[in-house]
């Protein structure tokens, strides 16, 4: 009688293999495109935090004149960056302790993100 694996036993072998080969390359897919959806938003972040912290215009450029930039495809890239955000201020008085609560909520979105920023002032 001759030794070796059965047609059966080789069936199941490459089924094992093909299973474990899926859920490796599913992992590997998922998490390539966490990543995407992450970077994405770091990006987003960063560049909102600019529209949030100056409040003055909806392209990322305009809010960055004041560093002279001459690089023309940095302008360019810069130019394509737009957002619309809203401000909202809500204030409280405690007359109590004679102090005076503002807080400014600033809300910086496009089509796909959205952050919040709050500034607090208490007078």
């Amino acid at each position: 009688m001759k030794k070796g694996f059965t047609l059966i036993e080789v069936m199941i072998a490459t089924v094992i293999v093909m299973i474990a080969s899926f859920a490796v390359l599913s992992m590997s897919s998922n998490s390539k495109h966490l990543f995407n959806l992450i970077t994405q938003n770091n990006d987003f972040t960063l560049k909102a935090s600019v529209i949030a912290i100056e409040q003055k215009n909806k392209n990322l450029y305009e809010n960055v004149l004041d560093f002279n930039i001459t690089n023309d495809y940095i302008i360019h890239t810069l130019k394509k960056y737009k957002f619309d955000f809203q401000i909202k201020k809500n204030i409280k008085v405690f007359k109590e302790f004679g102090l005076k609560e503002e807080i400014k909520t600033i809300n910086v979105y496009n089509k796909h993100h959205q952050i919040q920023v709050y500034e607090v002032e208490i007078k």
